[in-house]
């Protein structure tokens, strides 16, 4: 069959071809350009003919492919191959099958992106997906990257590497033979990973522990070692200790000291199966750490991965404890026995050199397990047929669908939360000597572990004199306040020299400064034993503005009401006190006043079984914390009551006239509320009434 149809454009026709092909199915049909006369025959399937070449189908009108800031596809680029062509750039290396492509471009808004296939429908698919660096007319063979996408869940994604920000970079798809379907592509944003940098970078061994590591105001850390295994020539090759910032990730610790069993250039996330390092150097360990892993009820071998740091120190306060985060590979469930046991651990093995008594510090918060698999573990996250311990402290884990892999910000399957060593008692002045070590039994390489220090957690003594104590921080002192500063030093150890306004002030050289008015107040430490001179941050004390008292409050004396009680107006004793922005509040004993408790009303009933009483007055600044305590008293008085005569009265003499004395009692008696009026006929019968 052979059909002629003048091409108008192809649109036109698309009813029309769909009822042809469905009548006659894959039958020649022909169409004749009326322009040039040309026919056409077409064999192929009509679906072919229905649609143009997409838009983006060569790489000079590539689309711009949305960038999810996040892991979550909210936003996704629509796409298709029904009608792609191929390039004319040459094939990638690893996409010699491919067929047809489609292009798209990015501008990398971090260095880690994940691009997927979404949306594809029930089919079954192999798509070439190539990134180019370079601008379309200096494309080669060569990719930056280059790999293959499928329809299973894992297959369709792919995390994009070592990206520059700020660059443009261009995605070639392509397929191979006919596969002609629609899907979208979501380019999402994977949270950065941890910064690390290994040992002799940034940091030297010794100035990772002094300056990251330890906090103090001098310089009283020695004799600092790092070891990877027995610590023989070959381990030399290991780098195993380094220093790490949490780049903006969800990492507990801003910036800190790592230590692992393998390599720290693998510790940077996001968590990947494989890749976890190559350190295979075991050991038997020292008594230290036997005795560690002893405490720990022995481990799964005899031997181990080991890294440890140990370093001698001198505190110049009373207390030692530091910050930490364990985490390892060995929580995976493919572990097995493993991370049901003590398949790797952490210890903190601190020893009084003066003594020889040490111990680990590294225990499970509130008991006096040592920190390993089989102390701190949650097997529902794993997976693991053992039981939960200490699930609290278990934090993330990046397998058996728990947390997304992609989100990790190191290269470990499991961690726990940010801990606290023991609090251990130490004598200031003292040298003591300290190990730290991170060890795993598993002879699995990848199954590594590594602990992360907080930075500066590890605080042998900086001393503080607090906060400045200023008006503008609602902190300052009130009028005739003292404040007592301490050091917290022994003077047999230190030459302590207290200063104001930076002098030095005379005879003040114990551990305390009681101060009484306003300066710059500081301390300087001169430590008697090792070379340590300390110039102890100063404080800012301020005094708020003194409560100026005119005249104190005024002794209150009123006529005894016949009632039980006299009420006395309180507020008449402030008359004149102050024009200073107060509120006076009124109290029956001293203690009350000053504490501000039991506060009574200013209109106070008088018990009048009493003659007199002491009230106590709170005169309280309406604007600072500062008062004032004074008192006065209040006192009833029997008095003398003044009758006003009335003069003689006349009525006309009526039948049903009567006198209405009442409405003269103001007349009569100007006193005191609470006493009445009554009227009599004789002088006798007044007084036989009182």
């Amino acid at each position: 069959m052979k059909i002629a149809l003048v091409k108008k454009g192809l649109a036109l026709f698309v009813i029309f071809l769909a009822s042809i092909f469905l009548m006659y199915g894959s039958q020649k049909i022909a169409f004749m350009d009326k322009a040039s006369a040309e026919i056409s025959t077409i064999t192929s399937a009509f679906e072919s003919i229905l649609f143009a070449a997409p838009d983006n189908d060569d790489c000079s009108s590539a689309l711009e492919l949305s960038i999810n800031p996040t892991l979550t596809c909210v936003a996704m680029t629509q796409a298709t191959f029904v009608g792609a062509t191929l390039s004319t750039q040459v094939k990638p290396a690893c996409a010699g099958a491919m067929t047809k492509d489609i292009w798209f471009e990015f501008t990398a808004t971090a260095t880690s992106h994940r691009i997927s296939m979404e949306d594809f429908g029930a089919i079954t698919f192999t798509a070439y997906v190539a990134v180019y660096d370079k601008t379309c007319g200096a494309m080669t063979s060569a990719t930056k990257e280059c790999f293959t996408l499928s329809n299973s869940n894992t297959g369709k994604q792919k995390v994009l590497e070592k990206l520059v920000i700020g660059r443009k970079y261009y995605v070639r798809i392509g397929v191979a033979g006919t596969a002609e379907f629609a899907f979208k592509v979501c380019l999402a944003t994977i949270p950065p990973p941890l910064k690390v940098s290994p040992s002799g970078e940034m940091y030297s061994v010794e100035g990772l522990v002094k300056d990251v590591l330890v906090k103090s105001g001098c310089n009283l850390v020695s004799n600092v070692t790092y070891q990877v295994g027995d610590g023989s020539a070959k381990t030399k090759s290991v780098n195993t200790f380094g220093y790490f910032n949490k780049n903006g990730s969800d990492f507990p610790f801003e910036e800190g000291v790592v230590l692992s069993t393998s390599e720290v250039q693998f510790v940077p996330g996001p968590y990947r199966n494989g890749d976890k390092g190559t350190n295979t150097n075991r050991w038997l360990g020292d008594k230290d750490l036997n005795d560690a892993i002893a405490d720990a009820g022995g481990g799964i071998s005899a031997d181990m991965r080991v890294t440890q740091v140990e370093f001698d120190f001198i505190p110049v306060k009373d207390s030692l404890q530091f910050e930490y985060l364990f985490t390892s590979n060995s929580y995976d469930i493919s572990c097995g026995n493993a991370g049901c046991n003590n398949g790797a651990m952490f210890a903190a093995w601190l020893i009084d050199t003066t003594t020889g008594i040490g111990g680990n510090l590294a225990k499970v918060p509130g008991t006096n397990k040592p920190i390993a698999l089989n102390t701190i573990r949650n097997a529902t996250m794993s997976g693991k047929t053992c039981t939960n311990e200490n699930e609290k402290y278990y934090w993330k884990h990046y397998s058996n669908n728990q947390s997304d892999p992609l989100e990790a910000s190191i290269n470990f399957v499991g961690l726990t939360t940010g801990l606290q060593s023991l609090n251990s008692k130490v004598v200031p002045g003292r040298k003591y000597h300290i190990k730290l070590a991170v060890l795993d039994f598993c002879t699995t390489p990848d199954h590594t572990s590594a602990v992360f220090f907080n930075a500066r957690s590890f605080d042998i003594g900086t001393p503080s004199l607090g906060d400045n104590l200023v008006i503008e921080g609602g902190s300052a002192l009130c009028p005739g306040e003292t404040m007592v500063l301490k050091a917290d030093l022994n003077p047999n150890d230190y030459v302590i020299q207290w200063t104001k306004d930076g002098m030095d002030l005379v005879g003040e050289n114990g551990p305390t400064l009681t101060i009484s008015s306003k300066g710059l107040y500081g301390v300087n430490l001169d430590y008697k034993n090792v070379a340590c001179y300390l110039v102890v941050d100063p404080i800012q004390v301020e005094y708020y503005d003194e409560i100026i008292i005119e005249k104190p409050p005024l002794n209150l004396v009123q006529c005894k009401s016949p009632t039980a009680t006299t009420l006395f107006n309180l507020e008449s004793s402030m008359k004149g006190v102050t024009h200073y922005p107060v509120t006076a509040m009124f109290y029956e004993s001293k203690s009350d006043a000053e504490n501000d408790t039991g506060q009574i009303p200013s209109y106070y009933n008088f018990d009048n079984t009493f003659s007199s009483k002491t009230i106590w007055v709170r005169i309280q600044s309406a604007i600072s914390p500062c008062f004032k305590v004074y008192s006065f008293t209040i006192k009833t008085e029997t008095c003398v009551i003044g009758l006003v005569p009335l003069n003689d009265m006349h009525i006309c003499n009526t039948p049903g006239s009567t006198f209405d004395l009442s409405q003269y009692d103001s007349i009569v008696y100007h006193g005191a509320a609470g006493y009445t009026v009554e009227y009599f006929i004789s002088n006798t019968d007044a007084i036989a009434r009182l």
